[in-house]
């Protein structure tokens, strides 16, 4: 298609994909009961058994990871796979949306979206249809509407929807295959199968549950253990300007770096700079753009004044502020829409332990409308109200500095 004259296209595109594999030591057959004396006199009390000794179903695996996500999070948060303050919740069990039933769907603080998929060592299957099945619940995921998902699970490390939103549309999702024995090369046939996504974030974990039966006993232990995962890594951003309206136009590309953008999101995004997010406001709400750009300098402002404190981040449709606290977790507290529309979360910081701070930053927000459930208070950016908004991003940032 021609473009005309003058035509900029800014493109968020993985280049090239790192695939890091985590290299763990095989677990041992037996766990092993010792003494903390001078004799460590070890002595074997548990011994590794397969599902299929046990007679335990797909659905015994399912249910307890849905009871408690930290079955599979556990490791993966080990590995670096998820921070160290996301909260998983349990969401729904066997979800379809249209390419078969998901075992588990899990949902972090973050609004991240797990896909869980259950594979036993007696119910054989290509190493390379377990992986692509996993994959095929993403794609289908993602082409779902948030109408169409489960409401958010009652708990106060819930999401706020739009992140939820931002990870369905982003395809922010932690895919999961879960088991008694894994064949680990599937990790391989996930590198080309990923590769086909490149503009989607999602990240693969592959988890043993490996079950531990006491020996002359019926308890039974489970031991997480991460074989391995794979990770789209974005390495460079890429600005791509279209002169001319003909075929032979001029064609330049532009790499920008982290550092010569700063404000460039990874994986994935819609939106790629400040200036992006600009000319997206221009055409959701021209007739207050210059209101938006003045809260997006401010945005700028606070987060130049307080480095390291205070984080900038966008999202599919939105400028976000985070507060990084000294113990390394991070709460966002204010976002703006490209529509104008502007809110304050308060969610984030209680589900934290920060009621203290949430509080105060609820009795700054006068200029805004307080939702009844107290999550979130919200408003529209106009003419009349602009230097207000300004000055509460100012000073709801010198509150999060204080308190990080």
């Amino acid at each position: 298609m021609a473009q005309s004259a003058g035509d900029r296209h800014d493109l968020s595109r993985h280049l090239y994909i790192t695939f890091p594999e985590t290299a763990l030591k095989s677990i041992g057959t037996h766990l092993f009961v010792v003494s903390a004396g001078k004799q460590a006199a070890p002595k074997p009390r548990f011994e590794r058994v397969l599902a299929r000794d046990l007679g335990l179903q797909e659905t015994w695996f399912r249910d307890a990871i849905f009871d408690n996500p930290e079955l599979v999070i556990a490791p993966c948060r080990e590995a670096g796979r998820v921070t160290a303050d996301e909260t998983w919740l349990p969401w729904r069990i066997e979800s379809n949306f249209g390419s078969g039933p998901i075992d588990v769907l899990l949902v972090s603080s973050y609004g991240r979206i797990g896909i869980v998929e259950t594979k036993l060592s007696y119910n054989p299957q290509k190493r390379r249809e377990v992986v692509a099945q996993v994959l095929d619940y993403a794609l289908s995921l993602q082409d779902t509407d948030r109408e169409d998902l489960p409401e958010l699970p009652a708990s106060p490390h819930a999401p706020d929807e739009s992140d939820l939103v931002d990870a369905l549309q982003s395809g922010k999702f932690l895919l999961v295959v879960a088991g008694d024995a894994l064949d680990p090369r599937a990790l391989r046939l996930s590198q080309a199968l990923l590769a086909r996504h490149l503009t989607n974030e999602w990240d693969l974990a592959m988890i043993d549950l490996n079950v531990y039966r006491e020996i002359g006993a019926d308890t039974l232990l489970v031991v997480p253990e991460l074989l391995g995962t794979v990770q789209a890594d974005v390495r460079q951003v890429v600005r791509v300007k279209v002169e001319g309206e003909n075929p032979k136009a001029k064609v330049v590309v532009e790499h920008l770096s982290e550092s010569d953008s700063p404000a460039v999101q990874s994986r994935g995004s819609l939106l790629v700079s400040i200036d992006a997010f600009l000319e997206e406001a221009g055409r959701a709400a021209p007739h207050i753009l210059p209101e938006i750009e003045r809260i997006v300098r401010a945005f700028e402002a606070v987060r130049s004044a307080a480095p390291g404190r205070i984080r900038l981040e966008l999202k599919v449709g939105s400028m976000n502020l985070y507060r990084v606290g000294r113990e390394g977790g991070q709460q966002r507290f204010l976002t703006i829409k490209t529509d104008g529309r502007m809110f304050v979360l308060f969610s984030y910081l209680r589900g934290a332990g920060h009621d203290e701070v949430a509080d105060r930053l609820l009795a700054l927000s006068t200029p805004f409308t307080v939702a009844p459930n107290q999550r979130r208070a919200y408003t529209v950016v106009k003419a009349a109200n602009v230097e207000a908004l300004v000055g509460f991003a100012s000073q709801a940032a010198g509150l999060m500095t204080q308190s990080a």
